[in-house]
């Protein structure tokens, strides 16, 4: 073999592993997204329904409800799952002990949720808070079972099964959650749907990869992850406690109804940007790491990630800002109207907040989990200062406040992950830059053909139409080679190299 094509022999692989691992972020991605399109249709298919069934307090409740899963969620994975994804020589006795961990912490879990309920609804001031609370303790420890096996699929990009369990979940959701809300039990239709939720994602991982790495675990490989795996544990439990922290204080502090006007504008406004989380951010954990030494494709990465969530967020959520009234009261009904001013004061924190998709998995890695600790604690601290100070003049000035959080978060997070990876932040901004562009021709289509179709004495589910089917001509138009790229990379194979990523 010729000297130069020697030299060429590393660079050649380098290349074919590049290749193979956006090939399978495509597959992940197009697997995710296939699910999702499923699993929002029916959860927005139940909101509506049960949005008319149930009163604003019902809602208010039931995100205590979420906030309380999730930290038993967090108890029994306490960052493990992610250190098991990370690790470049994985072994069983990693596994074995990885699970047998899990296993003790999710009965932990289920113990704590169940005798701690009573002091939960007491401090709310909800007092169906205690019987939902324990419902979810038996799908808690089912989840804890599978816990590594999550992390296992993850690994292996097989989000096609993760997808499937998300989707058999939201229909048990849907149907368990109508059906209680048409009886006589109306006030129990939401924590019976969470908890079924829980249970049928749990049953269909252990379907589909029923293998529990049982054995006898060893010190060595429990001192391998514990370092990374409490780092992680503790920067997502300053995430879980400043991603949650207004929803109790608004809860404790204004009333549970106050707090269903404040989720729905606040999930309204975060649908998009969690769905771009979901089909596509978690799965740049697993192909970040493929990269994890190499900064200069790494940062290359994420430009182009960044480049192509700023052309999605942007231009969807100033609509969605102009169409607000229009919205709120065509999914949800008049009732929840009052929802439309918290979300227009919402939307420009949470626009930035949306392009912060993916600096977690930087963050992760690069091996600076902490650095979550660092960001969410300031979040926290923040929230609890501007919550408390504005609750005394409302809603709106909480959701005015709350903006205001989030943007200063979302800029020094963006900024930090730039740092890491040795990529100049000004090259974000240029990146934004057509992403900036389609929502301001967007946001002018928008309100033109508001101010047309209002004109025209149309109702307000009328208005949203002709609103969301301009702005959506307009878009498509103008990113139709991107769209078409993106759909090519996804659903024919082609590496992600396609979108310059």
């Amino acid at each position: 073999m010729k000297a130069d094509e020697k030299s060429l022999q590393p660079d050649l692989h380098h290349r074919s592993q590049e290749g193979s691992v956006w090939a399978s972020f495509a597959r992940s991605v197009r697997n995710n997204a296939m699910a999702e399109i499923g699993v929002q249709a029916i959860r927005i298919s139940a909101m509506i329904i049960l949005a008319r069934q149930l009163a604003p307090s019902d809602f208010g409740a039931f995100r205590v409800l979420l906030i309380v899963g999730l930290i038993g969620i967090l108890v029994y994975e306490a960052g493990i799952p992610d250190a098991l994804i990370r690790l470049k020589d994985l072994r069983r006795e990693h596994e074995v002990t990885a699970w047998s961990v899990s296993i003790v912490l999710a009965i932990a879990s289920a113990g704590l949720l169940w005798f701690g309920a009573p002091f939960v609804a007491t401090w709310m001031r909800m007092p169906t808070l205690r019987i939902g609370i324990r419902l979810l303790c038996i799908p808690i420890l089912l989840e804890g079972t599978v816990a590594i096996s999550n992390a296992r699929l993850q690994r292996t990009f097989r989000y096609g099964v993760l997808a499937l369990a998300d989707l058999l979940g939201e229909v048990a959701f849907l149907g368990v959650g109508v059906a209680v809300a048409l009886g006589s039990l109306k006030e129990w239709s939401l924590p019976a749907a969470l908890a079924c939720r829980l249970l049928i994602h749990a049953i269909t991982v252990w379907i589909a990869e029923p293998r529990p790495p049982i054995g006898w675990p060893t010190a060595s490989a429990f001192r391998e992850l514990a370092s990374f795996a409490s780092a992680v544990s503790g920067g997502q439990l300053v995430y879980l406690l400043s991603s949650n922290a207004d929803f109790l204080l608004v809860g404790r502090l204004l009333g549970s109804a106050a707090l269903g006007f404040y989720v729905i504008a606040w999930d309204l406004l975060r649908f998009i940007p969690d769905r771009l989380n979901q089909v596509a951010g978690r799965v740049t954990y697993p192909a970040f790491c493929r990269f994890q030494d190499d900064n200069n494709e790494l940062a290359r990465a994420y430009l182009g990630f960044f480049e192509h969530i700023a052309r999605i967020v942007l231009p969807i959520l100033i609509v969605v800002v102009v169409a607000a009234p229009e919205l709120v009261f065509t999914v949800y009904g008049r009732q929840w109207l009052p929802a439309a001013g918290p979300l227009r004061l919402l939307a420009g924190g949470l626009t930035l907040a949306g392009l912060r998709v993916g600096i977690g998995s930087l963050f992760y890695t690069k091996g600076y989990p902490s650095i979550d600790i660092y960001l969410h604690t300031l979040r926290l601290v923040l929230i609890i200062v501007v919550v408390t100070l504005c609750a005394p003049f409302g809603l709106v000035a909480v959701s005015a406040g709350m903006s205001g959080v989030e943007g200063v978060i979302s800029i020094v997070g963006i900024w930090t992950a730039s740092y890491l990876i040795e990529l100049n932040p000004l090259r974000l901004l240029a990146a934004a830059g057509p992403g900036v562009r389609l929502a301001m021709i967007c946001g002018i289509c928008a309100v033109l053909s508001k101010t047309v179709a209002v004109g025209a004495k149309l109702e307000r589910p009328e208005v949203l139409i002709v609103v969301a089917a301009i702005c959506a001509l307009a878009y498509c138009s103008l990113e139709a080679q991107t769209l078409t790229r993106m759909f090519t990379a996804a659903f024919k194979g082609r590496s992600l190299e396609a979108l310059d990523l």
